[in-house]
């Protein structure tokens, strides 16, 4: 699919409001607490002068953030904002770190949070691919995006299928795959001096952004790890889902691992 997209030419998207609206919710909130007592404009220079600065700064946060996008398209990622761009190749695309964690604040907004909440299917989360380039500079793709969870399955569309078949190779010549603190071979996967044998591995998930592997007859987690510590984690998945049929299969959607 994403490749399809793709190939009629780029994808951009904008910054979310998120941000935006709850800052402007704060200044005015600030503006009706400085104000409440003696709303008259002309007995406090100082304070009109100031709430005009406040409301300047927020407009000015408007533009600027308007002007941030994330490009997707046949040759790489771009972010441009008012600041500049940075652009990566999927070729310069040598690792990624990924991290879901739930959050909670909405419901302390009322109906606006309620309809931001709902805007897109990761109003729950905060959503944070990294895509790191051979040279290690990095560039982020968060929720502050608008559709981020979209963004970020049209990026792995493109980047999890060679990293899979990589990985996939590796094993079929009898290595053992590091995924950071995490060894994957044909038949086991190790954590620290623990090895557990495929067999035996009941579920892999995400879990408040952590990585959680169960073992059969163990009530504890077998593994438990930042998700974000662990390179390519999704890459991970993908490969230990084909190694491991017990362990539930799913697609390329970043959220389709993801337990809140």
């Amino acid at each position: 699919m994403a490749t399809a997209t793709m190939a009629y030419g780029e994808r951009r998207f904008g910054a979310a409001y998120t941000a935006r609206v709850f800052l402007s919710l704060g200044v005015l909130g600030l503006l009706i607490g400085l104000w409440i007592d003696d709303p008259n404009f002309s007995a406090h220079p100082q304070l009109t002068w100031i709430s005009i600065g406040l409301v300047a700064a927020v407009a000015a946060l408007w533009i600027v953030l308007g002007k941030t996008v994330l490009i997707i398209n046949v040759s790489g990622v771009r972010h441009e904002s008012a600041f500049g761009q940075q652009e990566m190749a999927w070729s310069q695309i040598a690792e990624t770190r990924y991290r879901v964690v739930p959050i909670h604040i909405y419901g302390h907004f009322g109906l606006i949070g309620a309809l931001i909440a709902m805007s897109s299917k990761s109003g729950r989360a905060q959503l944070t691919l990294t895509l790191i380039s051979n040279d290690g500079k990095k560039l982020k793709v968060t929720s502050n995006y608008r559709n981020a969870s979209e963004a970020i399955g049209l990026i792995l569309g493109k980047i999890l299928p060679p990293k899979v078949q990589s990985v996939k190779a590796r094993l079929q010549r009898g290595e053992t795959v590091p995924f950071g603190g995490i060894g994957l071979s044909a038949t086991a996967v190790t954590w620290k001096k623990n090895s557990i044998p495929l067999s035996e591995l009941t579920k892999a998930e995400l879990v408040r952004g952590n990585l959680q592997l169960k073992r059969q007859g163990k009530w504890l987690t077998a593994i438990s790890v930042r998700s974000d510590k662990v390179p390519d984690v999704l890459a991970f998945f993908e490969v230990l889902e084909s190694l491991a049929p017990q362990v539930k299969s799913t697609g390329i959607d970043p959220l389709t691992r993801v337990r809140m």
